[in-house]
């Protein structure tokens, strides 16, 4: 045989190999539906606890078909970082995100580890944008610019998307990762017509008034709080109506079966309390879980502490993926198949500032029994100033009411430390601190303080030496060297930004 028909039958037989190659299919797993919401505290949903009636038939329907975890956290309560953490499975000093910045290059999150292992991987709602980080297959994008915050408060829109995404995984054969991203309930509350172009928002199916709603546990009996939390729930109730549009369209796609939904919010409610901060209604989150055949309908864990640094390496173990290796987290995959794991019984908290010189920097941990909060900001002099608008009739009521003027005033300033007794106060109203405790409760303050150390000491924590020092010199060291990095990390991004077009 000539030396030219050998090549020939050689470059023939590649060219085969290689056609057989391409044509082979996507391997066949799972898909995944995240679906999160924008500031809704955990216990909105009536499946939660809440006791506002007709808030939340979709997310209620989505209950009863899967597993509910009520002792489940996020692990910093503002969007960015908080999101950041879900896709990464690092807390927020390790993916770089601990205000409103670009996670560090390095970082493997979800969708660009699923988009490697033939994943379509799609965004709707909330952007993330840094797409050169989180490679997503496709986004929708809102048409305008300015206050990201106002937009896409329509369910129709989701629906649209999830109904095109749904169809282009159909045919590219291809498994999926959708990410639905709510900007509900978070402000401005409540729904209907847009004031500006594109603005994209709509009524909710029901709107609700002061009398309709019970507000919970955590909000004062005020009249001006009820007329602001049935706008809240308005808002709760368009969020719903989204769910219910996205779940929908997967379920006519045919996905529904093999796909494992997945229900949250990203952190509490913007009121004096929850959100902006590193309390139980701070970072408690509404968890569901939802794969048909595969996850028991209608349990309730209300055993484990589940935190979200934990669902990355949970959804990848789902999938029969391995973890990238980076994780802070690990999977619960276990619990969801009905059994039991050690050292799930505290979760850490952690907020650092939004746009680097407001920072505020704190600590938590957090178990069934008690909260314990580090604030080395706290000098007696400095006023925590992201309360939210409610602030304003809860501050209206402290002429009258001694309690309410000695929360406040707690909430201006707080105290280096604070301590909690979730026994008695699931709400973290009252400060412990500085008062006399039982024998109990000096064992509960102890084993939190030796707690929160060893995760510091974990992460390698540069709040470490003001945490056990604790002196005036020490926490203002800090304070200052942590404040200046901040506004230098967030000054270094703004290049970045007006390359993007936007501002984190």
């Amino acid at each position: 045989m000539s030396n030219i028909k050998y090549l020939l039958i050689v470059l023939n037989l590649c060219c085969i190999i290689n056609l057989h190659a391409q044509q082979i299919a996507p391997k066949a797993r799972p898909n995944v539906l995240l679906i999160v919401a924008d500031d809704m505290n955990w216990d909105s949903p009536e499946c939660f606890g809440g006791k506002t009636q007709g808030l939340t038939p979709n997310i209620d329907k989505l209950a009863g078909e899967g597993m509910r975890f009520w002792h489940a956290y996020v692990n910093i309560s503002i969007c960015t970082p908080s999101r950041s953490v879900i896709l990464s499975g690092q807390y927020p000093q390790n993916n770089g995100a601990e205000g409103f910045q670009r996670i560090k290059s390095e970082t493997p999150t979800l969708p660009a580890l699923l988009n490697k292992r033939g994943y379509l991987c799609g965004i709707v709602g909330k952007p993330l944008r840094q797409q050169e980080l989180f490679r997503w297959s496709v986004t929708y994008r809102w048409q305008g610019t300015g206050d990201e915050g106002l937009w896409g408060r329509d369910p129709a829109v989701y629906r649209k998307f999830a109904k095109d995404f749904f169809a282009m995984a159909k045919t590219s054969k291809q498994p999926f990762f959708l990410m639905a991203n709510s900007h509900d309930p978070h402000s401005p509350f409540g729904g209907g017509k847009a004031t500006k172009k594109y603005q994209e928002r709509v009524a909710a199916s029901k709107t609700f008034t002061a009398q309709e709603v019970v507000l919970p546990p955590l909000l004062s009996e005020l009249p001006a709080l009820k007329e602001s939390y049935a706008d809240y729930c308005t808002s709760v109730r368009r969020f719903d109506d989204m769910v219910g549009a996205v779940l929908d369209e997967l379920q006519q796609s045919g996905f529904a079966e093999n796909t494992i939904v997945v229900f949250m919010s990203d952190h509490g409610m913007p009121f004096p309390g929850a959100k902006f901060n590193c309390y139980v209604d701070s970072l408690r989150t509404p968890l569901i879980i939802k794969w048909p055949s595969k996850i028991k309908a209608n349990v309730i864990d209300k055993t484990h502490m589940i935190s979200a640094i934990d669902l990355q390496p949970t959804i990848l173990d789902m999938l029969g993926l391995s973890a990238a290796g980076t994780e802070d987290g690990r999977s619960f995959w276990p619990l969801l198949q009905g059994q039991n794991q050690a050292d799930r019984a505290a979760i850490f908290g952690q907020f650092y500032h939004i746009h680097g010189a407001d920072a505020l920097p704190m600590r938590s941990v957090i178990t069934q029994k008690g909260c314990y909060v580090f604030n080395p900001w706290s000098d007696g002099k400095r006023q925590f100033n992201r309360l939210g608008g409610a602030m304003k009739a809860m501050q209206e009521a402290e002429k009258d009411d001694p309690e309410m003027a000695k929360y406040i005033q707690h909430m201006l300033y707080r105290s280096v430390e604070e301590y909690f007794d979730l026994t008695t106060d699931p709400n973290c109203r009252k400060n412990l601190i500085a008062e006399d405790l039982s024998d109990g409760q000096k064992i509960e303050l102890e084993s939190l303080r030796s707690k929160l150390r060893e995760w510091m000491v974990q992460i390698e924590d540069p709040a470490l030496m003001a945490y056990d020092s604790k002196t005036t010199e020490a926490l203002e060291t800090f304070i200052q060297n942590y404040r200046d990095a901040a506004a230098k990390d967030v000054q270094a991004l703004k290049e970045y930004e007006k390359e993007q077009g936007y501002r984190f």
